[in-house]
């Protein structure tokens, strides 16, 4: 018996301990518990802010983003990911719009879709680790992670120009390190317009082909027009 309540100072002392962590816990920023990451495009500046706009996945609307903020060394139009939150609720007529308090804003590997006559064999299309690949609006979002060298590498998706008239249209990620040497992996985000090709009405399937190590036996993955 005086061996258990001996412990028992002990065990109050860490009681008392955790209550006070978790009663800090209200006064840790928002910043750093509520908050979203989104890849969004840069719109610009206006009087406010920095403005940007947020696609959701396949064809949803665009929501406009209001910030207050200023962003340096980012072009317009340049995809970035956004660590930001909304302002308040939306009202049932600001749904295009909201305000939001930015938190964190990184440009991304940004690209318009590009063709080649090249056959695809010929392409340098080192490996990547895929995390993840989806369509918002008229641009392919991709999270891999790739091998860093400390150098400028090539990262593109490029169109197999024999068959842009097809029904299925054959796309490969490009990744070039250019001769470097990778020394270990790290997240890479980056995002491709694909508008010029996805209006048209010539082609139902757009079929991107990777070369994956997290899925090597998945060739490729189908974007079907609906």
């Amino acid at each position: 018996m005086m061996r258990t309540m001996r412990h028992l100072p002990i065990l109050l002392f860490a009681a008392l301990m955790l209550l006070a962590a978790c009663d800090k816990q209200e006064d840790i920023d928002r910043a750093y518990t509520d908050y979203r990451y989104d890849i969004v495009t840069y719109l610009g500046q206006n009087n406010r802010g920095a403005v940007f706009e947020y696609l959701g996945h396949g064809d949803s609307a665009a929501v406009k983003l209001q910030s207050t903020v200023s962003v340096s060394d980012v072009k317009t139009q340049q995809r970035v990911m956004l660590r930001y939150d909304y302002v308040g609720q939306p009202s049932a007529a600001a749904t295009a719009s909201r305000e939001i308090n930015v938190y964190g804003c990184s440009a991304i590997f940004s690209d318009s879709l590009r063709v080649t006559m090249a056959a695809p064999d010929s392409l340098p299309r080192q490996q990547v680790k895929l995390r993840s690949l989806w369509r918002t609006g008229e641009f392919i979002n991709l999270h891999c992670q790739v091998e860093y060298t400390g150098k400028t590498r090539t990262l593109m998706l490029v169109v197999d120009g024999s068959t842009i008239a097809a029904d299925t249209v054959h796309c490969y990620l490009v990744h070039d390190l250019r001769g470097e040497r990778g020394t270990f992996w790290r997240d890479c985000y980056a995002s491709f317009n694909v508008g010029a090709l996805w209006h048209r009405d010539t082609f139902n399937c757009l079929r991107i082909h990777l070369n994956d190590v997290t899925f090597p036996d998945t060739e490729y993955y189908d974007f079907i027009k609906k």
